[in-house]
């Protein structure tokens, strides 16, 4: 009888033990994931020359981003579907060709532009290059 509670409880034992051990995994790998959000950046091309990049940004209210050797040009970054769209579809009526590109930013630059998706969804896309410009200041400076 002894020997059967010993075992039991010591299947017990080693079984708390590695539920404790696998739980804190899982929660510290959660953890991680809520540091860091996916976000969509409008890019409008990559560059080898940090000059052909800086010029095109100039003429499309973008910003350069350093990637490696290359040179993105972003003009707008969005993590809100229907800002997203409203801004898809005015790049498309003028005639900008770009390619959504995911990007991982922190959570507190995803809480900060809450406000300016706010604004392009109640908006006119005559001020979305004005909201699009401060996302872009303020991705700048997380860089």
């Amino acid at each position: 009888m002894k020997k059967n509670l010993l075992i039991i409880f010591s299947a017990i034992l080693i079984g708390s033990i590695l539920a404790i051990f696998m739980f804190n995994k899982i929660v510290l790998k959660e953890d991680n994931d809520l540091n860091n959000k996916i976000v969509n950046a409008f890019q409008i091309g990559v560059y080898s020359n940090y000059d052909n990049a800086t010029k095109v940004a100039a003429r499309n209210n973008g910003l350069v981003v350093t990637d490696d050797n290359l040179y993105r040009v972003y003009v707008a970054i969005l993590s809100d579907k229907e800002a997203i769209n409203k801004v898809s579809k005015y790049y498309e009526h003028i005639g900008l060709n770009y390619y959504l590109k995911e990007i991982s930013v922190n959570k507190e630059f995803v809480k900060e532009i809450k406000e300016d998706e706010e604004l392009i969804k109640k908006s006119s896309s005559d001020t979305y290059n004005t909201i699009n410009l401060d996302v872009l200041n303020k991705y700048k400076e997380l860089l």
